[in-house]
């Protein structure tokens, strides 16, 4: 497994350090598809792992349950809050990978793959870690997602601006899925955060940048992708290493 995440980090890592990174920005992360009926097994069985595995001085990893949307209830699972260097710098133990191993096979009917992601710090707002949190994948078209990370970034400086209180954290996936997703990750604390915000999008921008300037970011915006997926997802503590 660590063998062939570095097949893809190693280019990553050659571009990347071409710039020195200031902010560990990087995430990863996959989707597991488990047997029916099996679910409960596996809940134990990784949270004994990341218990022996993945504590507080440890490679850091969490594990969210997807609540809705076509992939309703499989795990998402990763780590986040990296330097790219820190993937190339880890180190593959037998007895962690056998382990894992054992518990893939038994368990796990479908896997996604691993996904890697760059958090956009000057598009992203408040972030924050949350119990929940509501995730839009943005399938942008061609030489459009600069568009919409700007859209993103005036929708942020909005905020701050109005002294907004909800929280967003924007990741562009840079390997291991199509070319150009953008994702948008909004936090939760309950589902009843669903409801409306307020002040609303409209408001805040029309407050800070006017009507007009905000009618066409919207025209903008929808213009900029060709489909999105949205999904809830609700963290599941004993399989994520404890915040410090």
């Amino acid at each position: 497994m660590l063998k062939r995440i570095l097949a893809v980090i190693i280019p990553l890592l050659t571009c990347t350090t071409l710039v020195a990174q200031a902010d560990p920005i990087v995430a990863s992360g996959g989707y597991s598809k488990i047997y029916k009926g099996k679910e409960a097994s596996f809940e134990k069985a990784v949270s004994s792992h990341v218990a022996k595995w993945h504590g507080a001085e440890q490679w850091p990893t969490f594990a969210a349950i997807v609540m809705s949307g076509p992939r309703s209830g499989q795990y998402f699972m990763g780590t986040s809050n990296h330097y790219w260097k820190d993937y190339a710098d880890r180190k593959s133990i037998k007895s962690h990978n056998d382990e894992w191993k054992k518990i893939v096979d038994k368990h796990v009917e479908e896997q996604s793959g691993m996904a890697f992601f760059e958090k956009r710090l000057e598009a992203s707002y408040n972030d924050r870690s949350a119990p929940m949190w509501e995730a839009v994948s943005y399938y942008t078209k061609p030489g459009q997602r600069g568009t919409m990370l700007e859209i993103l970034r005036k929708g942020a400086d909005a905020n701050r601006r109005v002294r907004f209180k909800g929280s967003t954290g924007v990741y562009s996936q840079v390997s291991g899925g199509e070319d150009g997703i953008l994702l948008v990750i909004s936090r939760m604390d309950s589902m009843a955060d669903m409801a409306a915000p307020s002040p609303t999008i409209k408001e805040r921008w029309v407050k800070v940048y006017g009507e007009e300037v905000y009618n066409q970011a919207v025209k903008d915006w929808y213009n900029s992708f060709s489909k999105s997926e949205s999904e809830i997802l609700k963290v599941i503590p004993e399989m994520t290493t404890p915040s410090n």
